[in-house]
């Protein structure tokens, strides 16, 4: 029987192809399947437990959550409103959880996120398990597509982290869930379930926009809507992430969270994509795995070559039902592969793996479980084989970062922080090597400086008396550095994901991923040092001041650069959230030249070498 008529849910005489799973099933063959479901979890809660730990951009969003909870509102530094936190929903929930359980932040958000990971599987895999007994009846599953991700190490890195790579599986798992149980409960709370949480998707990365479109897209072709149910099926999907758009764009002044925008999203870069995608295929031989799971499906889904007029007819025959059954198959799958996709055309991530996992896992959906047979069974036992020596022999040929700048982001940490499970700030702050020393002229009884690394040792720079924060830091490592600053300081990132001017200079070259925009540190003294401070060695004085015009020069045509800077740092009201609305969209698309002298003549038509001294009427001089 091809799987077109499986999915059909007939045979080739037109009858039901497989009794109803609504009745008891045999014991022994239940019990089976349950374990299928528990096994794996239990295998991905241990190896996640073992290799737990929080990524230093993991401790990005503990700051935000500190400062939120501290009743500055969702910002990275008090004064300047920046969303550092790619996920929406992760930050609320680390809130709401860190208000509740008064957990230190960083522990917590380790815990919740092996927690939301091992509920992703054990729904994802419950769920498979449903569609499946739904069609082929009471025979015993196999597991193929979850021993392949089991295999990897990246898997039970990210299984905690710190990051919303775990709600993301949650996500997923729960879109998957209501999608398998849609053509088979007509209950429009099914419809408008699925609706909501694909509706979401955006707010846990802006990526999974592209799964929302897929799971609503699925919801149409299943249940086939009349235009009022449409209309409120669609409402019912928007209204929360459009409602938050606003206050994004009247609030931050950007359409986008600031790390997409220093990362620039829209941005192509297939050749660093491509080599993305080989940094994890090749170190675990995963073409192994890939042939293994495409044989299975191809097995299992091409019609008999040999009676091409009986495999046209079954198609032809297939009725609303049946194709609902196929949309419920190919979703996932095609979302899966456009989600790959735009990881290689964005050029992939600086953290080995973790942007393909999601993808990944969407792909496997539909046979992360699949019914046992003469080609499931010894396939499963190839996979088992591979697994086990994956799991055990096969690593990354590097350590640390690769020469490609893509990094085993927890293997370098352990290995700097010499601690096996890094899972609070106080990890970082005490053992990353030169930091302790900065970390402590912080904390120490200076007033009013800037805290800047230089070499061995470090700098203190008095800060300009006209603002308030008692101490301004700069380190390339933004979460520990964040996480060791006073919340009522400011912690500078000089790549953007939490410092608006940075994020909005021009992309000149492109190179490590997510690193490529190092502003010029002479806009960071220009905006933060007393302009009567001594400079550090190797800061250009003349930069400096070029960069100090710039912040303030033009009228409102030409000012842009001051502009962008009014839209995060001037008091919130309802005057500013107007003109944050307003200029969102040529706001996120503003860049400027990170050289400053190149920036004061395209902003402020102002030569700086050709002068001995800025203008007269600089008020920055």
């Amino acid at each position: 029987m091809s799987l077109v008529s499986v999915l059909s849910g007939r045979s080739r005489s037109g009858r039901r192809a497989h009794p109803s799973t609504d009745g008891p099933q045999p014991r022994g063959i239940t019990r089976w399947n349950t374990a299928m479901v528990l096994v794996p979890t239990l295998i991905l809660l241990i190896l996640g437990w073992h290799r737990r730990w929080i990524s230093d951009d993991g401790l990005i969003f503990t700051r935000t959550v500190r400062q939120i909870l501290a009743g500055h509102g969702p910002v990275f530094n008090v004064g300047e409103r920046a969303e550092a936190s790619t996920s929406t929903l992760w930050q609320w929930i680390l809130v709401l959880a860190s208000w509740i359980t008064q957990m230190d932040v960083g522990r917590l958000a380790v815990h919740l996120g092996l927690l939301c990971t091992a509920a992703g599987y054990a729904l994802a895999l419950h769920t498979t398990r449903r569609l499946h007994t739904r069609i082929a009846g009471t025979i015993p599953l196999v597991p193929l597509g979850v021993i392949a991700l089991l295999a990897l190490p990246p898997v039970w890195d990210f299984a905690t982290s710190g990051l919303e790579t775990g709600l993301t599986t949650l996500w997923t798992a729960g879109c998957w869930w209501l999608l398998v149980r849609l053509p088979h409960d007509p209950r429009a709370r099914v419809a408008y379930g699925l609706a909501f949480l694909a509706g979401l998707g955006p707010m846990v990365r802006p990526d999974l926009a592209i799964a929302t479109l897929g799971f609503l897209v699925a919801l149409a072709v299943v249940r086939r809507p009349r235009l009022l149910h449409t209309m409120a099926l669609l409402g019912t999907a928007f209204t929360v992430p459009l409602l938050y758009e606003i206050f994004r764009m009247g609030y931050y002044g950007v359409l986008l969270p600031l790390p997409a925008v220093t990362k620039e999203a829209s941005a192509a870069d297939w050749s660093r994509g491509w080599n993305y995608v080989r940094d994890l295929t090749d170190p675990y031989h995963l073409w192994i795995p890939f042939v293994v799971l495409l044989a299975v499906v191809v097995g299992r889904s091409v019609p008999r070559l040999r009676d091409p007029a009986g495999a046209s007819a079954r198609l032809r025959a297939i009725d609303r039902a049946g194709w609902a059954r196929i949309t419920v198959y190919a979703v996932p799958v095609l979302c899966g592969l456009a989600m790959l996709l735009y990881v290689v055309r964005v050029g992939g991530d600086f953290m080995h793996a973790r942007m393909l996992l999601p993808g990944l896992f969407m792909l496997l959906l539909p046979i992360l479980l699949v019914p046992a047979n003469r080609l499931a069974i010894p396939a499963a036992t190839v996979l088992i084989g591979w697994a086990t020596v994956c799991a055990i022999t096969f690593r990354v040929p590097y350590e640390g970062i690769g020469p490609r700048g893509i990094a085993d982001e927890r293997a370098f940490y352990v290995g700097a922080l010499k601690v096996a499970n890094p899972v609070t700030a106080y990890s970082y702050v005490a053992n990353y090597p030169r930091f302790p020393a900065a970390a402590n002229a912080a904390r120490a009884d200076h007033t009013h400086v800037i805290v800047y690394p230089w070499y061995d040792g470090f700098y203190v720079t008095a800060l300009d008396p006209n603002l308030p924060a008692p101490v301004a830091t700069v380190w390339a490592n933004l979460g520990m550095n964040g996480a060791n600053t006073p919340l009522d300081g400011v912690s500078v990132d000089i790549l953007g994901l939490a410092y608006p001017l940075a994020a909005h200079v021009e992309l000149t070259t492109r190179g490590r991923p997510g690193h490529e925009k190092q502003i010029d540190i002479a806009w960071i003294f220009a905006q933060y040092a007393s302009p009567d401070a001594v400079l550090p060695p190797g800061i250009d004085p003349i930069r400096v001041k070029a960069a100090r015009y710039a912040l303030t020069c033009g009228d409102a045509n030409r000012g842009k650069l001051k502009e962008l800077q009014d839209s995060v740092h001037e008091p919130m009201s309802w005057s500013r959230f107007k003109k944050n609305f307003t200029g969102a969209f040529d706001r996120t698309s503003f860049r400027f030249p990170t050289n400053p002298v190149t920036a004061a003549k395209e902003i402020c038509g102002i030569d700086v070498l050709s002068k001995d001294v800025l203008p007269k009427d600089n008020p920055n001089r």
